[in-house]
């Protein structure tokens, strides 16, 4: 099997950091994909142009991240997805928050990589509001998952790193030093260090 991704992206980075925990490296082939350059492979795989997208042995290539995700879990029985009740429903809520906020972030990267006579501030305010909104929830909530070793941890994790990357300047810390200490211990493992946008990226 193959995952198509980038470096940068966190979708595929909890794609690829979930293969770690549950320790298929062997099993999955990591190939890189910038969108942009629309790789005829990526392209072959998934006809929207976006990583991730996951090749498997038989049966059409799986896209989006939340599905790769949930496939990656049937691999061995180290079960990271809950399979039935409250439970599983809890750890695919906490994934679905971390993915808004991902959009979140992304959605305000585009807009602040316009030129400044064309960005709109209405559209970064809102942005904004949405992230500052998102934090403050996973902060209240932080006790569902701060001790947690799923894929709904996992999933914010990945998120909040992303912010580190891509609005840095927010210091979301400081307002949520809980969630700070939160991402402090995920990335000490070897799957968010391993996972890591490059230097400058």
């Amino acid at each position: 099997m193959q995952l198509f991704y980038s470096p940068t992206s966190p979708y595929a980075r909890k794609c690829r950091a979930l293969i770690i925990e549950k320790s298929l490296e062997s099993k999955i082939e990591l190939v890189e994909a910038l969108p942009l350059d629309d790789p005829e492979a990526l392209l072959a795989a998934n006809p929207l142009g976006k990583v991730p997208a996951l090749i498997r042995k038989s049966g059409p290539a799986l896209i989006d991240s939340p599905l790769i995700c949930e496939f990656i879990d049937t691999l061995n029985d180290d079960r990271w997805i809950p399979a039935n009740g409250e439970s599983r429903f809890l750890v695919l809520r906490q994934q679905a928050v971390a993915d808004g906020l991902m959009d979140l972030t992304i959605g305000r990267r585009i807009e602040m990589n316009r030129p400044a006579n064309r960005r709109y501030k209405a559209w970064t305010e809102r942005w904004e509001r949405g992230i500052a909104r998102t934090l403050a929830q996973l902060d209240h909530e932080r006790a569902q998952f701060e001790r947690s070793v799923d894929h709904g941890a996992l999933s914010i994790a990945v998120a909040l790193s992303y912010l580190d990357l891509r609005y840095a300047e927010l210091d979301w810390r400081a307002a949520h030093p809980g969630l700070g200490a939160y991402l402090e211990r995920w990335e000490q493992r070897d799957s968010l260090k391993l996972t890591a946008p490059p230097a400058g990226a």
